[in-house]
């Protein structure tokens, strides 16, 4: 009997196949990207994106199929590739005023994210989905062997896609930004366009593949207010100069509801914002010799700590080391001999054994919602390890007096409570009000005299690693009135 042979599909599709599945996903993570300093980078926005773009791709899926059977040109997938080159091109030059216009109109992130995606990212989805079929229609040699040919254009694409997540993610992110990395997009898809029928139309196809290059190149017109917008693997971030209680202050944000850090150009040293003052204040008083703080920043409170309690030992965790350079380049952060960075995540921190803490500060935020790992009692079950008998846990929050922000208090009371038994709070204005910055305290010791608001204990129940309703939490409490600062 004779064997059968492996069908034997074109380099040029095979290669598209595995170029766009790149291409997919890097404009996929830089979708998420480009809507966080406007929208947010909520698990909503996440889940928006995701949603959106699979919706896309599906029907793109249909209508590549259809239009298979019915034309089956090769140079049909050329006009597809550069009509994608187009697309993101469209994306890129337009977003910057797309995006603050729909966060004015609308005031619901979900439906945020929502329409973001449909405008700016669906097109080009449901372009890329189209491209799938045409390449299998045109794999196919025999009907013997369609399922491998069909299979082997899929494998490729998922291979491309993995890829093109790793690199995107590990690599681009760390060097470049949104903007580039949408070039690099474009640059593939235009190699892609250039793999079938290289003879054909040249002309057209240079004009349209030089042109997009050249758009998409052009670097952003940034507002005055904005001095720099750095990526980096783990967020972006926008480092602008505003006006804070008549002071000039830059400050830094990852996100459309609050700035992280902020620093006075003329006076470094000084803490800009309220709750840093009176954390500071809070962890001064209990005279430390060791404080670990979770979140850094642009280090503003540790440099603050390592001038005021010279002997004191100050452990930053961080989860993303860009922010160290940051710090030092826009917000004349500069290093402390007592002060140690480690960079990693929070949780991952708390997690191992370290010697214990007189103060422990938790200032860990994705733009101005708690991730969910720091609000759950496993994670307060090892807070309690790592501070001391007669050491204290301060907590930095966006908060209030009602509804979901009330809950932000509970659930984190809920979460230190069991080993903490005095629970204490302050805010900016010394009473509760809808949201904004909370303070709280928790301590061992219910004889301890702070000058706090006492907190009654909650009868919340605390989430769990396995179900932290957190982003619900967080996004019912943003829709109530701004924060204060």
């Amino acid at each position: 009997m004779k064997k059968q042979q492996l069908p034997k599909v074109p380099y040029a599709l095979r290669a598209i196949s595995f170029l766009t599945g790149f291409a997919l996903m890097a404009f996929e993570l830089v979708a998420a990207r480009i809507l966080a300093p406007t929208i947010g980078s909520s698990m909503y926005v996440w889940t928006s994106v995701i949603g959106v773009i699979i919706a896309a791709l599906s029907l793109g899926y249909w209508v590549g199929g259809k239009l298979a059977d019915k034309r089956n040109k090769e140079f049909d997938v050329v006009l597809l590739c550069l009509g994608t080159v187009l697309l993101v091109m469209l994306t890129t030059v337009s977003y910057p005023s797309y995006l603050p216009f729909i966060a004015s109109a609308v005031e619901d992130t979900r439906i945020q994210g929502v329409v973001a995606s449909l405008l700016l990212f669906a097109p080009t989805s449901f372009v890329l989905g189209a491209i799938g079929p045409y390449l299998a229609k045109l794999a196919i040699i025999s009907l013997q062997t369609s399922g491998q040919s069909v299979a082997g254009l899929s494998a490729l694409n998922s291979l491309g896609g993995i890829l093109g997540t790793f690199v995107t993610g590990f690599v681009l992110f760390s060097y470049i930004g949104s903007r580039e990395t949408l070039l690099v997009v474009v640059l593939i898809l235009i190699t892609s366009s250039w793999l079938l029928l290289p003879k054909r139309r040249i002309v057209e196809r240079v004009t349209v593949s030089l042109s997009s290059l050249l758009i998409v190149a052009i670097p952003i017109q940034l507002p005055l207010a904005v001095v720099a917008q750095v990526d980096s693997p783990s967020a972006h971030y926008v480092i602008a100069d505003s006006v804070y209680a008549g002071q000039p202050t830059r400050l830094l944000m990852t996100g459309p509801n609050a700035a992280q850090s902020g620093v006075m150009m003329h006076a470094p040293d000084e803490l800009v914002f309220w709750y840093t003052s009176y954390g500071a204040e809070l962890i001064v008083n209990q005279n430390p010799e060791r404080v670990l703080i979770l979140g850094g920043g642009a280090f503003t409170l540790p440099r603050h700590l390592a001038k005021t309690l010279p002997d004191a030992t100050i452990d930053v965790v961080e989860i993303d080391p860009a922010l160290h350079d940051i710090a030092k380049e826009y917000f004349l952060y500069e290093d402390q001999p007592n002060v140690s960075l480690f960079f990693e995540d929070a949780r991952t921190f708390v997690n191992k054994d370290h010697e214990p803490y007189d103060v422990v500060f938790v200032d860990v935020y994705g733009d101005a919602a708690i991730p969910f790992t720091f609000l759950t009692k496993e994670h307060g079950d090892r807070v309690e390890r790592l501070v001391k008998d007669d050491g204290v846990v301060i907590s930095n929050v966006i908060a209030g007096s009602q509804g979901a922000c009330r809950q932000t208090i509970e659930v984190i009371d809920a979460m230190y409570r069991p080993h903490f038994p005095a629970g204490y709070w302050q805010t900016q204005y010394g009473q509760e009000y809808g949201r904004g910055n909370y303070i709280l305290l928790h301590s061992r010791d219910r004889d301890m005299d702070y000058d706090m608001n006492v907190l009654a204990e909650t009868t919340e129940t605390a989430f769990t690693d396995n179900f932290a309703p957190a982003e619900r939490m967080n996004f019912l409490c943003q829709q109530m009135s701004n924060p204060r600062f």
